[in-house]
């Protein structure tokens, strides 16, 4: 008698892609202005590799000053994707990782958060 054995590959993974820039936003962060780059990230189920289908869509935006993380709304994050222009004010992005540093204004070292003076070079912060 012969038998037959189907054994399937099956997972699920996360994917980073790039989806546009914003520019002209204002980092709830750092307060700097400049073009924040905007990636969709999402999780897939596949079989054999072969992906089948997406889901936990999400937009993130990346400050180009501070390199903070935030959260898109997901019609802007789409309206992006799509290439148009769109405007997003700060309370419309959702903060997920804060990377900010304080930075001295003359030599540009790293400080500890409640400095007066840099630890470099002793300009006043």
């Amino acid at each position: 008698e012969d038998t037959m054995f189907f054994i399937g590959i099956f997972g699920s993974n996360s994917k980073v892609v790039p989806a546009g820039e914003i520019s002209g936003t204002n980092c709830p962060v750092c307060g700097k202005t400049g073009t924040f780059h905007i990636c969709r990230h999402y999780d897939y189920l596949h079989a054999f590799f072969i992906p089948l289908f997406r889901f936990h869509n999400s937009y993130l935006a990346t400050c180009p000053a501070c390199a903070s993380v935030f959260e898109l709304p997901p019609e802007k994050g789409k309206t992006v994707q799509n290439g148009e222009n769109v405007h997003v004010s700060p309370d419309e992005l959702t903060l997920l990782r804060s990377n900010y540093r304080l930075r001295c204004p003359v030599c540009g070292a790293e400080q500890v958060n409640g400095s007066n003076y840099c630890r470099n070079c002793g300009a006043k912060l």
